[in-house]
């Protein structure tokens, strides 16, 4: 299979990710049509992945219990808005999504390049050798995010991209057992063990969480836990004792959104799972549009069109094959609230 996949839709991309191992419900977050790639390759011990996309996503869920992963934003420093995860702003100057215990939790900005690398927590330890003072199987992800420096950066970028081209056919690389690596990827766990130590020792004191960020995670958690519950700028308030302004502000500083507007956008996509699962004349767009609480069909055809880069009859005219949707995760964001979806 060539290790170059497209995907026009966060549909297809989850369902992508998820056969690579990655197991993350997405959102859309910017307005226009999704176009992106993502390059899967496994060498050895190790499984590469390469994500490009040209909208905000926001991409939630659990990591691999028998992985590790190391994280770097492949665009050049300065160049662009950045990646925001918990709510840090990731500058391409750090390797990120290390710590287990935490969960997904990934804002990115409209021109993504991103890089993750999956390992076994022992590899990183073999590999080294046992040699020095740091633990490198647990050290480097006890926390979310390490520094690191302009060299081993720059070294580990250019082997990634060279790994990872935009190409539909790579190069074969043959089976072996761990620890081995053949000559195409071999130099590469030494760059990331190198880039991990330094990150070790460039880390100043424990990450503290951004202002904010727990609330709106708990405030996203409440909604899948609460399907069926009316949502209001006033219930949202109190159901994480904040005042509306604190509430509004931290949806904006790491959704780029108010509460509101972020919740439309949920219930725009499960109209648009619904219209790409609907068999031929089972609905009309007019009424799932109003079970999802958009009441007035032209506001909710400028909405769907603005978000999507189509009219939502064109989305049930070319309903997604059931082969892509299959390994689709519908999750809790498919049965949100009928209610008003003004922002």
């Amino acid at each position: 299979m060539a290790p170059l996949h497209r995907f026009e839709a966060v549909e297809q991309l989850e369902t992508q990710l998820q056969e690579a191992g990655l197991d993350l419900r997405l959102l859309q977050l910017s307005n226009g049509r999704l176009s992106g790639n993502l390059v899967v390759r496994r060498l050895g011990p190790l499984r590469l992945l390469r994500l490009q996309a040209n909208r905000c996503l926001h991409m939630a869920g659990s990591k691999p219990l028998d992985q590790r992963l190391v994280c770097l934003n492949l665009l050049p420093s300065g160049g662009g808005a950045s990646l925001r995860a918990h709510g840090t702003t990731i500058s391409p100057d750090l390797l990120f999504g290390l710590d287990p215990r935490t969960e997904v939790h990934l804002s990115t900005p409209e021109q993504m390049d991103l890089a993750v690398v999956m390992l076994n927590p022992s590899t990183l330890t073999r590999w080294s050798g046992g040699q020095g003072d740091l633990d490198l199987e647990a050290a480097p992800f006890r926390s979310n995010c390490l520094p690191v420096d302009v060299d081993s950066r720059a070294q580990l970028q250019r082997r990634l991209l060279k790994l990872l081209p935009l190409q539909a056919e790579l190069p074969p690389v043959p089976a072996v057992s761990p620890p081995a690596l053949d000559g195409a990827g071999g130099d590469l766990l030494p760059l990331l063990v190198d880039a991990l130590e330094q990150g070790l020792r460039l880390r100043g004191g424990p990450d503290s969480p951004p202002a904010r960020i727990e609330m709106v995670k708990q405030l996203q958690q409440w909604v899948e836990e609460h399907p069926l519950e009316p949502i209001s700028l006033d219930r949202l308030s109190r159901q994480v004792y904040v005042g509306r302004r604190s509430l509004i502000l931290g949806f904006k500083e790491h959704l780029g959104m108010g509460p509101m507007a972020y919740f439309k956008l949920r219930r725009l996509h499960a109209v648009r799972r619904e219209l790409m699962e609907a068999a031929p004349g089972a609905i009309t767009i007019s009424g799932l549009a109003a079970s999802w609480g958009f009441l007035n069909p032209g506001h909710f055809a400028r909405d769907y069109r603005r978000l999507f880069g189509e009219l939502p009859s064109a989305t049930l005219s070319r309903r997604l094959s059931p082969a892509v949707l299959a390994g689709g995760h519908r999750t809790a964001v498919d049965h949100l609230p009928v209610g008003s979806c003004r922002n």
